[in-house]
């Protein structure tokens, strides 16, 4: 969803029989209008992507309805956002009001993550039509040096073989610089984006994620903190724009 060095997103909900043409309303909104004031209101905030979930995790409801990611130019940019969000209300944009299933929205996420690594592929993080998202985090309790085996297996071992198994055409990973808004138990620490090049190719990814057993695959056993980590959600995303 960026390939900045970090990215805000926020993800939200509209209830659940809200009519075709209200959905139309909201996006054209959020995409026209919502969303420019975002970037003209947030230095440092560079460009904007709006995604919808096509299938949440497989053992039930994790992922808010629609994601947007906005791309950060630095961490000074980042920490400027984080410290206005802190500051008064009196000292944060003001936005203006939407349609009816807009006022209707309910915001689950609020997050900043800053970029661990991208592994190689055909297509940049953001040029994917659909991305596969997991979030995880490592064993409780863990110290540095079993979160630097972690990592080292995560980015060393791990994304390549998953790359290589789905077929994705681009990954990237992603820690969480701070959470403002997450459902309990919270936000995972750590975030991996796979992109899938078009929707033939997602068809099937989802298929297969809706019989496989996530745990009988082929991929290598990695250090305990990996094998004791916690993954909080797998999710699938289309580009809307």
């Amino acid at each position: 969803m960026s390939d900045a060095l970090y990215t805000y997103w926020v993800g939200m909900d509209i209830p659940a029989d809200t009519s075709a043409k209200d959905v139309a309303d909201f996006n054209a909104f959020y995409s026209n209008m919502h969303r420019p004031e975002v970037l003209a209101s947030n230095p440092g905030f560079l460009r904007g992507r709006r995604y919808e979930l096509v299938q949440d995790d497989p053992r039930g409801p994790r992922g808010p309805r629609f994601i947007a990611a906005y791309d950060v130019e630095s961490k000074e940019a980042a920490q400027l956002y984080i410290d206005r969000n802190d500051g008064p209300a009196s000292a944060r944009p003001v936005y203006s009001d939407g349609p009816a299933a807009w006022q209707q929205r309910q915001t689950k996420w609020r997050l900043m993550w800053q970029h661990l690594m991208n592994a190689p592929g055909d297509q940049q993080v953001s040029a994917a039509p659909y991305m596969y998202l997991v979030g995880m985090s490592a064993a409780a309790g863990a110290d540095e040096t079993e979160l630097a085996k972690f990592n080292a297996f995560y980015n060393d071992i791990h994304v390549g073989e998953v790359m290589k198994g789905y077929g994705f055409v681009s990954g990237a990973r992603y820690k969480c610089l701070r959470e403002f808004m997450h459902p309990a138990p919270g936000v995972p620490d750590f975030l991996a984006m796979y992109g899938l090049k078009n929707e033939v190719a997602a068809q099937v990814f989802m298929k297969g994620r809706l019989t496989a057993d996530p745990s009988g695959n082929s991929f290598s056993a990695g250090p305990d903190v990996w094998m004791n980590r916690d993954t909080r959600w797998r999710l699938t995303y289309r580009l809307v724009e």
